[in-house]
């Protein structure tokens, strides 16, 4: 089954396998997050800690939960189209970085390389 019906090209892109809104400055300066309730007019759904800034502080559960929110998004996204994912590079936000996500094993060197391929089923 495919996605794309139409016959023009169709990318996703600005997506990450982040699950919070935890990255520093992602709602704004000094604006706070969503999940840990420091957003205004939210209600805490979990701690922050660990879930971004720099990959040296994830579990490796977390890393795990990454790689398979990375791998889930992936396969959905090629059924049909292409995807380009957001960013290269954050500043102190590796749950947001390809490189770090590479660097830290939950983006494999070699896309096509899953460890969960029947994740969507």
């Amino acid at each position: 089954m495919t996605f794309n019906t139409n016959q023009l090209w169709t990318i996703i892109g600005e997506w990450t396998p982040a699950m919070t809104d935890c990255a520093k400055y992602l709602n704004g300066r000094g604006i706070g997050a969503r999940y840990d309730g420091t957003f205004s007019g939210s209600t805490v759904v979990g701690s922050c800690a660990g879930k971004s800034g720099s990959s040296s502080s994830f579990s490796s559960s977390y890393k795990n939960f990454l790689r398979q929110m990375w791998e889930a998004q992936v396969i959905t996204f090629e059924k049909g189209s292409g995807w380009i994912q957001w960013t290269w590079k954050a500043e102190n936000a590796d749950d947001w970085s390809y490189q770090a996500g590479l660097q830290g094993g939950w983006i494999p060197q070699d896309p096509t390389d899953l460890i969960f391929p029947n994740i969507c089923d």
